[in-house]
């Protein structure tokens, strides 16, 4: 009761991080039980996921159970909700930033001006509060000339782990815009659904509208849904446990070392 009622009460975000002591705490602590870990004092959630994609191309950071996982770096952990991390991101002290959107041309370009390589659109690129995104894993190190095998950790920024094929450089490096997604109802006899959880969808790195999502990047080509590649170099195999972190100030290293 106490995590619906902070959703429905701050759908949008607050000004200033949560602050009312009692109310707090049990709500940090029931998202504790869902899988969503708040660090407030160091503006930090850490969420469990695993490796989605190596090879296929992406239009999503991340996704829950029932997303698009074809198309998505990382999948949460079964059982969370993106009901909780709306929450823990309004605890955290967002605020709604503005999505990104194609505006047509007007004039439209002529016919020859568009063979000539005129978009038929300005884009206007998301901006705003939002988080910054890392990843880390362990993994097995091979022995090597007689030493015993050790496990090693690895850490990254979101971006990195993202590559733009046309380019041959990797996602642009900043914030992943709130956008809070939205409530929806299928039909109108239907319930209010919130849509991050209903279509399982959470952080994209292209442009979505309506933004159902509750993140969004915004490199300068996030218009464009066909460049978007996992960088393969870097990534563990698929289902290799990973940690999620969203944190509201630039991280160096590992949370908590």
């Amino acid at each position: 009761m106490i995590l619906t009622a902070f959703l429905l009460a701050f759908p949008q975000g607050l000004e200033e991080p949560y602050s009312s002591t009692t109310a707090q705490d049990e709500v940090v602590a029931e998202l504790a039980k869902q899988g969503v870990h708040l660090k407030l004092e160091k503006g930090l959630m850490e969420l469990s996921a695993s490796v989605c994609q190596t090879q296929e191309p992406l239009e999503y950071l991340i996704v829950k159970q029932r997303g698009k996982d074809h198309e998505a770096l990382f999948i949460l952990d079964e059982g969370l909700s993106a009901a909780a991390l709306n929450t823990g991101m309004l605890l955290l002290g967002v605020s709604k930033g503005e999505n990104g959107r194609l505006v047509s041309k007007d004039p439209i370009p002529t016919r020859e001006e568009y063979e000539a390589g005129v978009p038929l659109y300005d884009v206007e690129h998301a901006s705003g509060d939002g988080f910054y995104i890392y990843a880390g894993w362990e993994r097995e190190l091979l022995a090597v000339d007689g030493e015993e095998s050790k496990r090693e950790r690895f850490f990254f920024r979101a971006e990195d782990l993202v590559i733009n094929s046309r380019r041959g450089d990797t996602y642009r490096r900043g914030k992943f815009v709130y956008l809070g997604s939205r409530f929806i109802k299928p039909h109108q006899d239907a319930k209010e659904l919130f849509a991050a959880d209903a279509e399982g969808n959470l952080v994209s790195l292209v442009y979505f509208d309506p933004a159902n999502h509750l993140l969004t990047g915004s490199d300068p080509e996030a218009d464009d849904q066909y460049v978007w590649y996992p960088n393969s170099w870097l990534l563990p195999a698929i289902g290799t446990p990973v940690k999620l972190w969203l944190s509201r100030k630039p991280l160096s290293e590992w949370p908590g070392g």
